[in-house]
């Protein structure tokens, strides 16, 4: 606690907020050109797509404008932050971010009357944004927030100064991957002691397989226009950088019910052939570049590039990723962490590929394989099969959702923390997790309980 007030009662304290979106969250641009490539500020979702092109772009335009042209890979300092006004000062971050996020933060700052063993105690919430490039690593996320943490406690520590009132460190809010920032920041860098407490909600927490079936089968809604509708768009965009690649189930991942494996091949009446990942996804699954039911298909990574080029800069975020997992796989939260989840709308928890043809028994064994968005087709024998082995065809596709959850990430992400974490059973949506009323409600319980915690 900090500021140059006494404790007496009434208790005046001022609340330094920070809050962390999603992907997707925040407004980037070309580093060079300026030119704006996702603006989730404008005025409705197809203005956004229409003033840069992306809404009607193929695979290499989409890459050439968030990654860069045939040749190009990943490099971090190829997207910004755009910032309305100049730099994040201006706004607390707030015209960075996407637009549907703003009726949040303005309800996040409102007022708040609580009592202490009967002295009554006046909150007021000082509310920042932290926007950042989503293309990039958690980890680089998380050295950014930083400055938005200590300026945050700088001006809240003044503004109490000067209003004769308490202040505290800041506590952190974050929305999906904006978790991972954090848990970033106050884990691995080190700087849990700099906030006072973290509330996440709808968390992938070790990950989603909805990242596996947006790779290969792409995107729905509003983020089809950007990253891609189809595999050879989402490959071109996303499985180049390492902040969505950073989405995919690291090794402690667990769907509902309490399983690991969440990538499984069925036969034609649901039978289930095998199921991945044993041991280690990375291998099986994502740096996997032979079998068929692979996360990338090299050749569509860099339209009109080196395909074997590609792959090599592929590899290497998704090393990245396993770096980032791994430290966090165990427990890896702040202290004083809360955290919410939705149960209420069809989620994948895992990833079936089923045959679109009604059949009982195996597929053929080491087959070519023709992949085109979200279906593969299987060609070859079994040697296995009575009577010698004969050539046949499998066309596959992935089933829907069935499991609990937000409809992106599902309810294992907060089903398997702790006690922290407690289930919003109202239906949201996950864009929309803020704008639940239980999970608003759940969100100011917490921070009220944070700011006792801090005075007590």
């Amino acid at each position: 606690m900090t500021g140059s007030a006494t404790q007496s009662c009434p208790l005046n304290v001022i609340c330094p907020v920070v809050f962390v979106p999603g992907i997707m969250g925040s407004r980037l641009r070309n580093a060079s050109t300026k030119q704006v490539v996702w603006d989730p500020g404008a005025s409705s979702w197809s203005q956004a797509w229409d003033t840069i092109g992306l809404a009607t772009s193929g695979a290499a335009a989409k890459k050439r404008m968030l990654i860069g042209g045939p040749g190009s890979s990943f490099s971090p300092g190829y997207l910004e932050v755009a910032h309305h006004r100049s730099g994040w000062r201006a706004d607390r971050g707030r015209n960075g971010l996407l637009g549907t996020y703003l009726p949040f933060l303005d309800w996040l700052a409102r007022d708040e009357v609580t009592r202490i063993d009967g002295c009554v105690v006046m909150i007021r919430f000082m509310v920042w944004a932290y926007p950042y490039n989503w293309t990039d690593s958690n980890r680089a996320s998380a050295a950014g927030l930083g400055a938005v943490v200590a300026e945050a406690g700088a001006v809240a520590s003044k503004e109490a100064e000067r209003l004769n009132r308490q202040s505290m460190k800041p506590i952190l809010v974050t929305h999906s991957m904006g978790g991972l920032v954090a848990r970033g920041y106050t884990q691995l860098l080190g700087k849990a002691s700099d906030v006072h407490g973290v509330i996440h909600g709808a968390m992938p927490t070790h990950g989603s397989p909805e990242l596996y079936k947006r790779i290969r089968g792409g995107f729905e809604g509003a983020t089809r226009h950007v990253l891609g509708s189809d595999q050879a768009q989402v490959t071109a965009t996303a499985a180049n950088m390492p902040g969505p690649l950073e989405l995919a189930p690291n090794r402690v991942y667990k769907d509902v019910p309490g399983r690991k494996p969440w990538l499984r091949a069925l036969d034609g009446v649901g039978n289930k052939l095998w199921e991945l990942p044993r041991a280690d996804p990375y291998a099986e699954i994502y740096a996997n570049a032979v079998d068929w039911y692979r996360l990338v298909d090299r050749s569509l990574l860099d339209p009109g590039g080196n395909p074997t080029k590609a792959w090599t800069a592929c590899l290497r975020q998704i090393n990245k990723a396993r770096s980032f997992h791994v430290p966090l796989e165990n427990n890896a939260y702040h202290p004083n962490t809360r955290m919410f989840y939705g149960t209420a709308r069809k989620t994948r928890d895992h990833v079936a590929w089923r045959p679109m043809e009604r059949f009982a028994g195996a597929y053929p064994v080491n087959p070519v394989a023709n992949a085109s968005s979200g279906r593969v087709s299987l060609r070859g024998s079994n040697p296995n099969d009575p009577g010698g082995p004969k050539t046949f065809s499998r066309t596959l596709q992935m089933d829907g959702p069935k499991a609990q959850g937000d409809g992106t990430v599902q309810a294992g992400s907060g089903l398997h923390v702790n006690q922290m974490s407690v289930a919003v059973t109202d239906g949201f949506e996950h864009q929309g997790a803020y704008d639940s009323r239980e999970a608003r409600d759940l969100t100011r319980d917490w921070l009220v309980a944070m700011v006792k915690e801090a005075v007590a």
